[in-house]
């Protein structure tokens, strides 16, 4: 099992000072809350503080299977101007089900350093969102950059490289839906390395985040009242895949939340990936969990 150097773990050690500080942002800026008291915390446009840990499960076409709880959430600077960060604090990769396994009691893995089962925590990331004054197409833009930090504490946990996603998005609402809140967006980056080990592959992709977001019923109080589905597709393109040639994957996945009380969402997400590629390492079968808490 090969673990980081020590140049990744104060990469680690930095991005974990920059975040405390982060933190102390909420309370400078909890106003912004109140844009969005009612709301699910689905909608791109909303830079309200929130606080939206999840857990995932993850099935790849290749066989691994990947376990997380991730801590996911945002600060807000301005009325214009945000961040989002991502830590998977718990995760565990198995790869009994893959090539790697040479059998035995237990599985045994012997090149990633004998367990099929790798448990740490994975690469975090940063994401910069800024409201954009366009008038393009009758909705609203965005526009952003998100870093993905090689903080991972196990290279079977993680990738070997800081790479960098400019990112685009528009967002409309959709007067035609019965009930007020509903909305489409489409969620465009493109990522690339800026920074990698030597013997790490190179990084182009573009990952498409494109959802619709439908109330189903007005929030009431009982149980029937405040749920929500959030169908959602991901267009994937890796420059890189298929020995350079490209290669693209669709994923999908519906998303149902309910409003449990103003400011409280709870969520689940089952999720399918479309002819996955097992040589690509695509997604076969997702499942997420989670919760919204408005500052």
């Amino acid at each position: 099992m090969k673990t980081r150097s020590s140049f990744f773990k104060r990469t680690s050690h930095i991005l974990a000072s920059i975040l405390i500080l982060g933190l102390g942002q909420t309370t400078a800026t909890s106003v912004l809350a109140d844009e969005a008291l009612g709301e699910t915390g689905t909608d791109p446009r909303d830079f309200a503080p929130k606080f939206m840990p999840y857990a995932r499960y993850t099935e790849l076409e290749n066989g691994v299977e990947s376990t997380n709880f991730t801590m996911f959430g945002m600060l807000a600077f301005t009325p214009d101007a945000a961040m989002t960060y991502e830590i998977p604090l718990a995760m565990e990769n198995d790869f009994s089900d893959t090539p790697l396994n040479t059998g035995g009691p237990g599985g045994n893995c012997p090149s990633i350093g004998g367990s099929c089962s790798v448990v740490g925590v994975g690469d975090m990331n940063l994401r910069f969102l800024f409201r954009a004054d366009w008038e393009a197409l009758g909705g609203d833009w965005l526009y952003g950059v998100q870093f993905d930090f090689p903080t991972a504490t196990d290279d079977a946990l993680g990738g070997d490289s800081f790479n960098v996603g400019p990112m685009i998005a528009y967002v409309n609402d959709i007067p035609a839906w019965p009930g007020p809140g509903a909305f489409f967006a489409m969620m465009n980056f493109y990522f690339f390395d800026a920074f990698k080990e030597d013997d790490t592959e190179d990084t182009s992709m573009y990952i498409g985040r494109w959802f619709f977001m439908l109330p189903l019923s007005a929030p009431d109080g009982s149980f029937w009242g405040g749920w929500y589905a959030l169908p959602e597709l991901q267009p994937v393109y890796n420059f890189e895949g298929d020995d350079g040639d490209g290669h693209f994957s669709f994923w999908f996945g519906p998303e149902f939340g309910k409003m449990i009380s103003e400011g409280n969402i709870m969520y689940f997400k089952p999720g399918w990936g479309i002819d996955p590629d097992a040589l690509e390492g695509d997604r076969e079968f997702t499942f997420e969990i989670g919760y919204r808490h408005f500052m």
